[in-house]
């Protein structure tokens, strides 16, 4: 068996491939090539890397990371974290932290990592003298191939997003944080390292990715396509829970602006579907919950019996209802109900569907208010006791659009007219004290000459009145 003359000991959550690197520098090989190949000519010990046939078992389990760029070092994360988080192709790295203490560290090679989240700067992939990307297979460890030291580079703030997303994965990857790291706050804290992952490259992938799988993203080793996808991430998870609530009205506007449906599954796409799939274990209810709740409070769509996912009280208490319970409730067909949200008096959403049926929503709270004005509607005879006009004037009115109907043979083909009452009131204020209007108040011929009967005609305006605004 080889024997390596230099073993220096692993510093806690160091880099695997980062420590192998210093290991071979240490042992004077021009790099990991050499070492790749001396354990080639060694005994493989079972599920574990050959390397480990050099150095004692027990010193590897405090490295973080998987080797996977060489073919006889190869090594599963000794934290069993999945390989997929594991950036081997281009290493990354803080200048700051390499020049303090000379070791690669693990966090550093975890793809959505892109900020140092102790100096709050950039992590670099390249070096600043000769300008091409680092490799895992230079000659030392904090030397680019060319003789740069790579802590010399000078540094550049990072986004506070990315930096909040490092110091969540830092947080977790750690067994003992580093002094200066905030401790991960909830609701992030009852994650384990793979799910704070996997709910990152969730939320980052919907909110950057455009494609029709969003979450398989390629080259995330490159840092600046991992920057952009800690930061989406960073956005829908920092102040929680208004980021987050911010993403989903971002994948309403793109997934479902043209929708003509109140299915959630084609407003939301496949997101609605993961997210009550992929991520349905309980430590991810505070993901469920908050959609659930921005279901609640925003969106225009209708909820059904049949979304059983949502509670009961979110699907009664939902804020908008079907054209044909708001007909149920007023009394009126469902295409009454689309003239109303057409004309205004009414707030609702209306799409037509590929059949060329119209469908949509109202809002339970202008339905209850219509619903309490409709009691007060007036015929054409209350509106001219209230207008005090004669039937000749009433429809001079309606002829000349000052007196608008909500009901009546034009509008829903109903027999009998029907008014807005406080719109009548409004009319009848500005009727009474507008000296220029064409048309007068009735003041009645021979037949309405009785002083008893104009009595009985105020009365009746003075009542009407008063019910109304009541």
């Amino acid at each position: 068996m080889t024997t390596l003359l230099i073993r220096p000991t692993p510093i806690d959550s160091e880099s695997a491939t980062g420590y192998l690197l210093r290991l071979a520098e240490a042992n004077g090989y021009t790099s990991l090539l050499d070492l790749d190949l001396l354990v080639s000519k060694e005994p493989k010990l079972e599920e574990v890397a050959g390397i480990g046939t050099m150095l004692a078992t027990k010193r590897l389990s405090k490295l973080r990371g998987a080797v996977t760029r060489f073919r006889n070092l190869k090594m599963t994360d000794p934290g069993g974290l999945d390989q997929q988080y594991w950036n081997g192709r281009r290493p990354r790295y803080c200048p700051a932290c390499l020049a303090a203490n000379s070791y690669w560290r693990a966090l550093w090679d975890i793809t959505l990592v892109t900020a140092c989240p102790i100096h709050c700067v950039e992590l670099c992939d390249s070096c600043s003298k000769c300008d091409h990307p680092l490799s895992w297979k230079r000659a030392r460890l904090a030397a680019c191939d060319c003789g740069a030291y790579l802590g010399d580079r000078s540094v550049v703030p990072a986004q506070p997003e990315c930096v909040a997303v490092s110091r969540y994965i830092s947080s977790l990857l750690e067994t003992t944080p580093r002094g200066g790291i905030p401790a991960i706050q909830e609701p992030l804290d009852r994650l384990r390292l793979a799910d704070l992952l996997a709910v990152c490259i969730f939320l980052g992938g919907y909110a950057q990715n455009d494609v029709r799988k969003p979450t398989k993203i390629a080259d995330l080793h490159d840092v600046s396509i991992a920057t952009s996808f800690a930061r989406a991430a960073g956005d829908a998870l920092e102040a929680w829970p208004s980021g987050y609530r911010t993403l989903l009205r971002h994948l309403v506007s793109k997934d479902g602006g043209q929708a003509s449906s109140n299915r959630l599954a084609e407003w939301f796409g496949y997101f609605y579907t993961a997210l009550y799939k992929r991520f349905g274990d309980r430590q991810f209810d505070f993901l469920r919950d908050e959609f659930e709740s921005y279901i609640r409070d925003e969106w225009s769509g209708q909820l059904a019996e049949r979304n059983r996912r949502f509670s009961k009280s979110t699907r009664i208490e939902h804020k908008w209802i079907s054209l044909t319970i708001a007909g149920k409730t007023l009394g009126v067909k469902r295409s009454v109900v689309c003239s109303f949200i057409e004309r205004g008096m009414l707030c609702g959403q209306l799409h037509t569907t590929a059949t060329g049926r119209t469908s949509g929503t109202v809002r339970r709270d202008t339905l209850e208010a219509l619903r309490a004005e409709k009691t007060h509607w007036l015929t054409l005879t209350e509106a001219r006791e209230v207008l005090n006009l004669s039937r000749k004037g009433a429809y001079a009115l309606l002829r000349s659009g000052k007196l608008h109907p909500v009901s009546g043979p034009t509008i829903d083909g109903r027999s009998i007219w029907r008014f807005s009452a406080s719109e009548v009131i409004e009319l009848a204020s500005q009727e009474w004290t507008d000296p220029e209007s064409s048309i007068k108040p009735h003041t009645g011929g021979p037949a309405h000459a009785s002083a008893k009967g104009g009595r009985t005609r105020q009365l009746r305006r003075r009542q009407i009145v008063r019910e109304v605004v009541a």
